[in-house]
């Protein structure tokens, strides 16, 4: 083994994950409404960035303060996916930015695309739901079942 395969090596090994996963475990009714549910958070040093299924930003937050920013230009653009120069090209990651890019936000209604700052951090948030199981809606087989007796 040679000196470069011992620098590729401990390179490698000091990679940021590309997504980390964060399951997010709640209490409640069958049909809950995921509306306003941050799917993907993209974060840089500065800020976070919340999407929600549609990959659409719902929510930036100050990561000095927490507290979250109302009126941030991106609420509402649609995330695209990431970017970074290398060796006279661009490199595009998608549909999900990875850190070491920028992350790539195509605003609505001007068609025009804004890059954030270098990304440190990709999380999607997974939702673990226990629903107790007198309140769980019909199942597909339910639904399929009795629907069998309406065809012709």
């Amino acid at each position: 083994m040679d000196d470069d395969d011992d620098l590729l090596d401990a390179t490698e090994a000091t990679f940021a994950p590309f997504v980390e996963i964060d399951l997010a475990y709640e209490t409640g009714a069958a049909g809950m409404d995921p509306g306003g549910w941050r799917a993907f958070e993209i974060w840089t040093r500065n800020r976070i960035y919340g999407c929600d299924w549609t990959m659409h930003c719902t929510r930036v937050t100050e990561r000095s303060s927490g507290s979250e920013v109302a009126d941030h230009p991106l609420l509402g653009a649609r995330l695209s996916g990431g970017q970074v120069k290398r060796e006279g090209a661009l490199e595009i990651t998608h549909p999900l930015p990875r850190p070491g890019c920028e992350a790539v936000f195509e605003r609505t209604g001007t068609k025009g695309f804004v890059t954030t700052s270098t990304v440190t951090r990709v999380v999607l948030r997974l939702r673990v739901v226990s629903v107790p199981i007198q309140e769980a809606a019909p199942t597909w087989d339910d639904i399929s079942r009795s629907g069998q007796r309406f065809r012709r």
